[in-house]
């Protein structure tokens, strides 16, 4: 039999059971503006794991040793904590003992809670959503405030429902991240054996039986015997990007500016930043198409794609263009575990990876006759195809898997469903 319901008044949260109350966050929770803590231990938010060590994420920037931690706020075990990324996935929880950036706002229960409810509950879509139109700011994120959160209306069921409500999701969210996991090593597994196939193709090429010779290049090893080592540059122009000053960029109006992280699959010309400035003197550095565009500086050195569907756009400083007639064969060369050797082996920068034009023009490439490339890379067009197809269903599973997650939290934070 199904219980009775109400409806609360509250758009995002609708319909609740009866015996829920509507009461102001203010209620349940205060902010916490101390400073300090014995626990010694910088927390940064993240949005899986809630508060976390910094000392334990990767990609972190560490702060120098001689930092007073003394001076940021505290963070007690089961503290909430509002970070400049709570606009995307919500509040997050501590575990840990500790202290935060001042950026961060933290604050704790003043009445009997379940954390792992309220946990759930400040990461439900429909909460999100609601803070995300309270923000007054943007910076890194939008700027959440406490107070606006103070005062926000929550449906709160029983503190002996709130525990069966977060045992509930902690099971069944636990199962549905094992399956996010599983489609992600899946993922993981057909990008390696894509990574295998080119490479395995660009350096073997497509006859098993082929007398083979040494390259000369011990990260190479053998090639077959009609196939030459030469240069890059032999086959191709490079182009560095044009440095633009920061002062030079707009959201609305100007020239599109292909920087670093516009460098994926394919380039993204949404949402790239645009120069104000007279382009007749930037030609040089416009894309065309064909070009392989190719990332020289950061975490993400080495990534390259091949600019196709081209606007107009031109490349910012750390972002090189190799221009070529071959360039699907040389691209594929490009996308092969030993051009990763390669770059590893040349890394200029020592903060953090850093390849110089002349480097990539001295790149060691493979050299079959001409037929032989064409023929690499249209059997490297349609299996790199048929792998990426497989990649694209495991994406959209996972997609799938993190909806239906979002739909129950949803549904049970806000009493929609019973756990019986």
């Amino acid at each position: 039999m199904s219980r009775e319901m109400r409806h609360s008044g509250i758009e995002w949260i609708g319909e609740i059971p009866k015996e829920w109350n509507l009461t102001r966050a203010k209620s349940f929770f205060t902010q916490r503006n101390s400073k300090g803590n014995e626990s010694a231990v910088l927390l940064s938010a993240t949005q899986k794991q809630g508060m976390m060590p910094q000392s334990l994420l990767e990609g972190v920037v560490q702060v120098n040793n001689n930092t007073d931690l003394q001076t940021f706020k505290t963070v007690h075990i089961n503290d909430y904590v509002i970070s400049l990324r709570s606009f995307q996935g919500g509040f997050e929880k501590s575990n840990y003992e500790g202290v935060c950036s001042p950026a961060y706002q933290v604050f704790y229960n003043i009445a009997p809670i379940d954390h792992n409810y309220f946990w759930q509950l400040f990461k439900s879509y429909g909460f999100v959503d609601k803070i995300n139109s309270l923000t007054v700011g943007i910076r890194e994120g939008k700027n959440i405030q406490y107070k606006d959160f103070a005062n926000m209306i929550l449906a709160v069921p029983p503190l002996s429902e709130q525990q069966k409500i977060a045992n509930y999701l902690d099971k069944v969210c636990g199962e549905v991240d094992e399956m996010i996991a599983l489609q992600e090593q899946m993922i993981e597994e057909l990008k390696a054996y894509k990574q295998s196939v080119i490479t395995e193709a660009v350096t073997k090429g497509l006859n098993p039986d082929v007398p083979m010779k040494d390259s000369g290049i011990a990260w190479i090893g053998e090639v077959p015997e009609g196939w030459n080592v030469s240069r890059l540059k032999y086959f191709s122009s490079f182009i560095n990007g044009f440095a633009f000053s920061s002062d030079m960029f707009s959201l609305d109006k100007g020239c599109k500016v292909i920087r670093i992280g516009d460098i994926s699959q394919s380039l993204v010309f949404e949402g790239c930043v645009k120069a104000n400035v007279n382009t007749d003197a930037l030609q040089s550095y416009r894309i065309k198409n064909n070009d392989i565009v190719i990332a020289m500086s950061g975490a993400t050195t080495g990534k390259c794609c091949v600019a196709k569907n081209v606007e107009e756009a031109y490349i910012n400083q750390r972002v090189g263009i190799i221009r070529c007639d071959n360039y699907s064969y040389v691209y594929y060369s490009l996308q092969t575990d030993y051009f990763m050797e390669y770059i590893n082996l040349n890394n200029a920068g020592s903060a953090q990876p850093n390849v110089s034009g002349t480097s990539i023009g001295n790149f060691p490439l493979l050299v079959p006759s001409e037929s032989e490339q064409q023929s690499i890379a249209s059997y490297l067009d349609e299996k790199c195809a048929e792998i990426d197809d497989l990649i694209a269903i495991k994406q959209a599973k996972i997609e799938e898997l993190k909806e239906y997650k979002k739909s129950i939290i949803y549904e049970y934070v806000t009493g929609k469903k019973e756990v019986v």
